[in-house]
């Protein structure tokens, strides 16, 4: 069963990043089943190193078009994608070290992280990149 299901509620009106948004949600669905079949970690570190990689091609991606366009709103999203990213790499090696395990909280944690950053933060940005000819 998914953990998010991507709506057009979701969308921030630029195709490229809506795209991204769900691969981003096709991946924390992934790792919610491979969690919820309680396969092995070997498994599971698959897919959060897939997860944190597309992750950080996302947020380089967003922040190019940030400075290309010279978004207002760049330093407070920059500050959010790093603070994220800061928070799965410890997480990562933690779960690496066997000092972690990915479990429903975790889970429940990047689904409420994913769904408020694009609600909140990532819907600002839509109507200031269609104004420059971004959709």
């Amino acid at each position: 069963m998914a953990l998010i299901t991507w709506s057009s509620s979701m969308s921030v009106k630029v195709k490229e990043f809506d795209e991204h948004h769900q691969k981003l949600v096709k991946l924390l669905n992934n790792m919610h089943d491979a969690v919820e079949a309680k396969k092995g970690n070997d498994v599971i570190e698959k897919v959060l190193n897939e997860l944190i990689s597309y992750t950080r091609y996302h947020f380089a991606a967003e922040e190019k078009m940030f400075d290309t366009h010279k978004y207002p709103g760049t330093p407070k999203q920059k500050q959010a994608h790093a603070d994220f990213t800061k928070k799965l790499l410890d997480f990562q090696a933690k779960f690496k070290s066997g000092n972690a395990i990915v479990d429903i909280l975790l889970m429940n944690f990047l689904k409420s992280w994913l769904t408020t950053h694009i609600m909140g933060d990532d819907k600002q940005y839509g109507p200031f990149f269609n104004s420059k000819g971004v959709s």
